[in-house]
């Protein structure tokens, strides 16, 4: 059956999704869609980032401090489904004595 995106969701490649300043994460999402997915958007914070992508991932380097929320949306040509939210917790260099 033709459908609308079912099933997205969102995986970063940071162990429980943690990862320090300077670091290079990618983010990887993905849906059951009939037709299939034509583009994916990802989203920080409930704003668009970064380019849209025709296969679901994105890399990112991690340049401040905090927790960010992820999330992303796929799209068809039937609708558009996002998955849940990503808490992403980012934090500061460990300074080596």
């Amino acid at each position: 059956s033709l459908d609308k995106p079912e099933n997205v969701q969102l995986m970063s490649s940071a162990m429980n999704d943690k990862a320090c300043t300077g670091k290079v994460i990618s983010f990887t999402c993905s849906a059951d869609a009939n037709p299939r997915v034509t583009s994916y958007q990802l989203f920080e914070n409930e704003k668009a980032i970064l380019n849209t992508s025709a296969s679901g991932t994105w890399s990112k380097t991690l340049k401040s401090e905090g927790v960010f929320i992820y999330k992303c949306v796929a799209n068809n040509s039937l609708g558009s489904d996002y998955s849940m939210d990503v808490p992403f917790t980012v934090n500061g260099k460990q300074i080596s004595r």
